[in-house]
Order: C-alpha cells, then sequence, then structure tokens
C-alpha cells in the first residue's frame, strides 16, 4: 500500500511537457510508434501507454552544458572516459551489416534487469530495409566489433531511443555508458543551430529496477508527464 501511494504521489508531482511528433516518415515507423505511444497502458487501463513518467532529455545547447550534467565521480563523463581508453568507440552503422554481431549481443544474456529476455530477442535478427526515420548507433572495440547498440527513431523534435542492448561479457568495461555519452554529443552537434526545444526519450520511469532508474537519471533524463501531439506531414 505505501508503494502504490508513494507512485500516486511522484505521478502527481511530474512537471508536464507537450511535444509535437511530427510525421514526414513514408514508411510509417513513426506513426507505428505514436500509436504505442498514446494506446491504453497494458496494465493500467486509464492512462496512456507512454504518457506518465516519461524519461526525456532537453538536449542541451552545447558540449559543455551536458559536461556540467553528467561530470563528478561515478559519473557518465567518468565510465565513458573510463571505456574509451580500453579503446572502445562509437559510430552510425547499418544493420544488415552486423547482424550476427546484434544477435550475439541479444543472446549474451538471457536475463536483463531482472526479467527473461523476449522471445524475439533470441532469434536471428532479421534484415531491415533502410529508413530515413531510423538510425543505428553502436559501441565497437578496438577491433570493430560491435558489442552495444541503439535503435534510434528520429523526428524533427523528438529522437527516441526504441532499443538499447550490450554485449553481457562487455558491461564491466562501461560500455553502456560510452554509448548513451556519445550519442548525446552528437545531437547536440546535430541541433546547435535549432532554435525550438528537442527532446531525447529512453522509455519510461515506473516499474524500472532500481538499477536502471539510477542509470537513466545519471545521463540526466528526467520523468514527465507528456501530451503528445501528431501532426501528420506525409
Amino acid at each position: 500500500m505505501r508503494d502504490k501511494i508513494k507512485i500516486i504521489k511522484e505521478i502527481m508531482e511530474l512537471p508536464r511537457v507537450k511535444i509535437e511528433i511530427i510525421d514526414n516518415d513514408p514508411t510509417l515507423e513513426v506513426e507505428k510508434m505514436y500509436k504505442n505511444f498514446v494506446k491504453r497502458h497494458p496494465k493500467y487501463k486509464i492512462f496512456k501507454n507512454k504518457t506518465l513518467g516519461v524519461m526525456l532529455m532537453k538536449i542541451p545547447k552545447t558540449v559543455e552544458e551536458y559536461m556540467s550534467w553528467i561530470s563528478g565521480k561515478n559519473s557518465v563523463k567518468y565510465y565513458s572516459n573510463r571505456c574509451k581508453k580500453l579503446g572502445y568507440y562509437t559510430d552510425y552503422y547499418i544493420k544488415n551489416n552486423y547482424l550476427k554481431d546484434m544477435y550475439e549481443i541479444n543472446t549474451s544474456s538471457s536475463v536483463r534487469q531482472g526479467k527473461s529476455m523476449r522471445k524475439h530477442y533470441l532469434e536471428e535478427v532479421p534484415k531491415e530495409n533502410v529508413k530515413d526515420a531510423v538510425s543505428y548507433f553502436g559501441v565497437f572495440t578496438s577491433d570493430k566489433k560491435l558489442v552495444g547498440y541503439i535503435r534510434l527513431v528520429k523526428t524533427p523534435k523528438l529522437y527516441v531511443i526504441s532499443q538499447l542492448l550490450g554485449h553481457a561479457e562487455y558491461q564491466n568495461d562501461n560500455i553502456m555508458y560510452l554509448i548513451i555519452h556519445d550519442l548525446v554529443i552528437d545531437l547536440i552537434e546535430k541541433n546547435k543551430d535549432r532554435e525550438d526545444d528537442i527532446y531525447l526519450m529512453y522509455d519510461t520511469y515506473f516499474g524500472g529496477s532500481d538499477g536502471i532508474k539510477l542509470y537513466k537519471r545519471r545521463h540526466a533524463f528526467k520523468p514527465y508527464k507528456v501530451k503528445w501531439v501528431y501532426k501528420d506531414e506525409k
């Protein structure tokens, strides 16, 4: 009962934000994403699926501003620098060129965050047609082996991390810190001349383990109550 009261209190105190999802994607990737956001929550039917506790980062205007958010002891900057010293690097990649590496990442652990991996992650990774609205961003070893990846859905005012997975055998090298660290820096550079607020979304806050909540907060994601505004410009 106390846990329920605590969650209700947290929901009531969430800051509110309105975000436009501008859909100019003919492949329907963005439309599918939006429909998933606003469908009824599978467990709490009175709520929409991705509206409460949505983890967002308003992309900062400068790298210096971002560094001020993620610096200090046991910080994203600290762990990312340690990872880089081990020879890891990040870059965008074409999914169909790394299907075996992605399968190895997906199957490197049968349990993540205390939950069994979903069945489709344990099957061979299917090919995917290139889509303007989707990018793959990876972390690589010094010998160019993909050991972690982000599937990123892109719209003019919102980027969404739709998948984030790392190889279990390499996670102690802090690859999961480096991958978001470098992605955010890249998005800052891509949007440095934009006057509009641009957001990066990484799923939701409620229902996650304490470990994943801490991971998201360290990366400067904060929970919000979101009103989605969909604009179809296809």
